[in-house]
């Protein structure tokens, strides 16, 4: 085996790798703030620091495809002739690719008329003869034909990690040593290259030929003597063509390199260049990996410039720093503590800034801590009673990264912050609302080019993972001021971005104000009936057995139904159903077997309720906090690009509706009290309302005026019947249709939906623009803006980015064009509803109501309302719905009174 003392060469297969990358990640790609694609790169860069990181190789060397035809072209015209060009986004990235290599310091090896294969052939053979161990870098199954003891093939897998081949390896997963690889691949072929091998001939068969003859030529000779007819006559009849495909499947070891291996050395790496590439690049998120390479000599500091930042520890200090606080232009704060939940987080320390590269940090919590910092009494409570008055001034403006965090905390002590004005991490997202990630390291990198201290770097990861009250009082005092300071800076820059782009107004009069509805809905939370979920978790556990029973009976014997594995062994060699996409049990398929057999229906009833039993009835009451009996959700502004709110623990936007089992998980959210009534208010086909007004098409903006019901309008249209003849499931086609056009459904989709052919779905679409020829103007008119300008926007102006809407991909392209038609609705709809939340809560607040917002849900509002204050909260909640934004349409809001949530709705 591989010697480990021997010195290491590392060929790395790059355009194998750099199609890898690019493909992992092609439903959710990497995409810069300007449109570029990154994603191939950063996998490729990523593959690299893991490399050198973990295997600290002595050489390295880049090997890509030449740019000419090959040797292998020449024998064969229709070599490698069914592979699709290498797609336009990957194209438009190698030239960052060569500055990356060359900056890396890593050699790249392009030889013209020569594959890459071949010159990490000859390498990979000659650095052997030179005494060293040979690695492999490729998924590339060719290369097997190479291994040794002292070269080997590492293949990146899932997760991460690779699978090493050595000639055990290889022939367990072959069946054949390396050496007779060249022999296998020439009987099967390769569809992936186009080389055709033998007629009749797969890998089963040509593994079974090679045992029994053991040569290639032997086993040419000997084709008369096959048994099986399909295969005897293909080797009879293609010998010509097996000595052909083996030739074309064997790499080349004798080509001239033109660099020594002295100069494949690892060697350091261009700092200065890389530090550009990746802000160009947006790399934030490498940016620590990169700065782990500069070696102690050379490690990059912190800042450049000095941190004054000071820790108070003493009343005398306090005192000085609230002083320094009052009528200040801005102060950016945050709060430490000892948990993410911030309804059961503990207070470690505060910082503050308000000057750049410069602030204070409070410590409350921190080890070894044995006396009072701050006067007699609980430290906390000293801190707090200083800080109110400056906290809850609406005259001193404050800002800070994710603030809704720190001001639910602050109102669990009795503190109500006021004078919130900037919010890093939602002004990033307005700015970009497809960016992978908004944390303030990334921030911080991405425009003040300024590394953050890690916060892995303080508590750890993994298991051994501390809390922030374990750390010392000078590691966290650092880290703390920083995430203060920072903000403090990127406050200054971001608003001028927002400016630019004219999202700051939209900024101040809606997201902003939006935070401190959203922390009083956190803070109250919303009550859940324990004890009736946990029955209806019983009855539902009832249920799912009886559910096993019958698919047991029906498959003819008892199997785990929740093994993939087992179910399709029971659905295609038991049932002998047919195999759609490789023994596949997903959703997609089992609703492709439904006609063919009883079992897969069952199967995808037993999941949904499963489903709903373990996310819903039985993780929902593990989520009620202990002191208030109630579930505080976190409401979050940053997740959609949209602009529609999301929840997280749980996600109420998710529970299921369309089933009397989801309906009822919503009698369990009720009034806490019996003095209490829940109100629900809704608005009615808002999103259709706002295409009327968008598109001014006058039909549809006609029915609106005349309340008339819209879906059966069109379904009158679609069906070519009178609207008094129309019946609930024409009308449930029309809803379909109207909502699946409005968010640019093609014909393929729409079939898809109705359960109709593509061509009476094109038939549908085209009687649905005759009759509303607003809305196709819109959609045309939607579109080409975002052609030539690369976004959209809303009503009030949220834009949403749209660099795949001429992507040479139909299906990049297609799901561009239906964010695309989607976002000026979806997203003007989201407005609405967050304007009207803001107003609501100030009247409540003015009337000194005791009831409370609760819930928002897509276009609904909740309320847990005092029965005595029912009306009035009535009568503000639907004029501040109806009259959130102006439409030339009316708007219609819905309601619901009752003792609980589906007693409401």
């Amino acid at each position: 085996m591989t010697s480990l003392s021997k010195k290491r060469m590392y060929l790395i297969d790059g355009y194998a790798l750099l199609y890898r990358a690019h493909f992992a990640m092609i439903r959710n790609p990497l995409i810069t703030s300007t449109g570029f694609h990154t994603s191939a790169l950063f996998g490729f860069v990523n593959t690299i620091f893991k490399l050198l990181r973990e295997e600290s190789p002595d050489y390295l060397v880049a090997v890509f495809d030449g740019k000419k035809k090959t040797f292998r072209h020449d024998m064969y015209k229709d070599y490698k002739a069914t592979r699709e060009k290498m797609p336009d986004e990957l194209q438009q990235q190698l030239s960052h690719l060569w500055r990356i290599v060359e900056a890396m310091g890593i050699p790249r090896l392009q030889i013209d008329g020569f594959e890459a294969d071949d010159i990490i052939g000859t390498l990979a053979l000659d650095s052997a003869k030179a005494g060293l161990n040979c690695i492999i870098l490729s998924g590339d199954k060719d290369f097997m034909q190479l291994v040794t003891d002292e070269i080997l093939l590492q293949t990146p897998v899932k997760g991460g990690e690779s699978i090493i081949y050595g000639p055990a390896e290889v022939k367990e997963r072959w069946g054949v040593p390396p050496e007779k690889i060249i022999d296998l691949f020439g009987l099967m072929g390769d569809s992936s290259d186009n080389v055709p091998g033998v007629p009749g001939v797969g890998e089963k068969t040509a593994v079974k030929l090679i045992g029994e003859y053991g040569d290639f030529e032997n086993i040419l000779s000997h084709g008369k003597e096959v048994k099986n007819k399909r295969v005897r006559e293909g080797l009879v009849n293609g010998i010509d063509l097996a000595r052909l495909s083996r030739e074309l499947v064997t790499i080349k070891t004798d080509i001239n390199i033109p660099i020594e291996f002295e100069s494949m050395k690892v060697s350091k790496f261009n700092f200065k260049e890389m530090d550009e590439l990746f802000r160009e690049l947006e790399f934030y998120n490498l940016q620590n990996q990169l700065n782990d390479f500069r070696g102690d000599e050379n490690k990059k500091p912190l800042s450049v410039i000095k941190k004054e930042y000071s820790i108070i520890k003493t009343r005398e200090d306090l005192n000085s720093m609230i002083e320094k606080l009052k009528g200040i232009d801005l102060i950016s704060m945050d709060i430490e503590s000892t948990s993410k939940d911030p309804m059961i987080a503990d207070i470690v320390g505060f910082s503050f800034s308000i000057e750049a590269n410069s602030g204070w940090y409070v410590p409350i919590l921190f080890p070894n801590k044995n006396n009072q910092l701050f006067g007699e009494g609980d430290d906390l409570a000293v801190v707090l009673k200083l800080l109110r008055s400056i906290l809850e001034d609406r005259s001193i403006p404050k800002c800070g990264q994710n603030i809704k965090y720190d001001m639910v905390i602050l109102k669990r002590h009795g503190i109500n912050v006021e004078g919130v004005e900037f919010d890093s991490m939602i002004a990033a997202h307005l700015l970009n609302p497809d960016a992978r990630s908004y944390k303030l390291d990334y921030l911080s990198q991405e425009f003040l080019q300024y590394t953050m201290k890690p916060i892995s770097d303080l508590i750890g990861e993994g298991k051994d993972q501390k809390k922030m009250n374990e750390v010392s009082l000078k590691e966290v005092s650092f880290y703390a001021v920083e995430d203060s300071d920072i903000c403090l800076q990127l406050e200054m820059i971001l608003k001028k971005e927002l400016k630019k782009v004219s999202l700051d107004h939209f900024f101040k009069k809606v997201e902003i104000p939006l935070i401190q509805v959203l922390v009083d809905m956190e803070f109250n939370g919303v009550f859940v009936d324990g004890a009736m979920m946990k029955n209806m978790s019983n009855w539902m556990e009832v249920k799912l057995e009886n559910y096993s029973k019958e698919i047991h009976a029906l498959a003819g014997g008892s199997f785990n139904i929740n093994s993939p594995k087992q179910l399709s062994t029971i659905l295609f060699e038991q049932l002998g159903l047919p195999e759609i996409k490789k023994r596949s049990t997903n959703v997609n398929v089992l609703e492709s077997l439904r006609s063919y057999h009883p079992l897969p229906e069952k199967i995808l009833e037993y999941r949904k309720f499963q489903k709903l039993k373990s996310t819903y009835v039985d993780a929902i009451p593990e989520m009620i906090h202990p002191d208030t009996g109630r579930i505080h959700s976190s409401l979050i502004q940053t997740v959609a690009s949209t602009g529609r709110l999301s929840s997280r623990n749980p996600n109420f936007q998710n529970i299921p509706i369309r089933t009397n089992e989801g309906k009822e998980i919503r009698k369990a959210f009720r009034a806490q009290n019996n003095e209490w009534s829940i109100f629900s208010a809704d608005y009615s086909q808002v999103e259709l309302r706002i295409m009327a007004h968008l598109s001014g098409d006058e039909r549809l903006h006609s029915a609106f005026e005349k309340k008339e019901d819209v879906h059966s309008h069109t379904a009158s249209n679609i069906f070519q019947v009178p609207l008094e003849e129309i019946q609930p499931e024409m009308r449930r086609t029309a809803k379909i249709v109207n909502f699946g056009i409005m968010y640019g459904a093609g014909s393929f989709r729409l079939s898809q939906e109705l359960g109709i052919s593509i061509s009476d779905s094109k038939k549908i679409i085209e009687a649905y623009f005759n009759r509303f020829p607003g809305i196709k103007k819109f959609i045309d008119k939607t579109l080409d803006f975002a052609r030539k300008e690369k976004y959209v926007e809303t009503m009030l102006g949220r834009r949403r980015y749209c660099y795949d809407i001429e992507h040479s991909s139909h299906r990049n392209r297609s799901a561009a064009e239906r964010a695309t038609i989607n976002m000026p609705i979806q997203g003007t709809a989201a407005e609405m509803i967050k304007l009207a939340m803001v107003s609501i809560r100030e009247r409540f607040i003015k009337h000194k109501f005791k009831s409370k917002m609760i819930l928002q849900i897509h276009d609904e509002l909740l309320f847990e309302v005092l029965n005595e204050e029912l009306d009035d909260v009535k009568e503000i909640v639907l004029f501040e719905m109806e009259n959130a934004l102006s439409l030339n349409v009316p708007l219609v809001v819905d309601f619901g009174i009752g003792e609980s949530w589906y007693h409401a709705h």
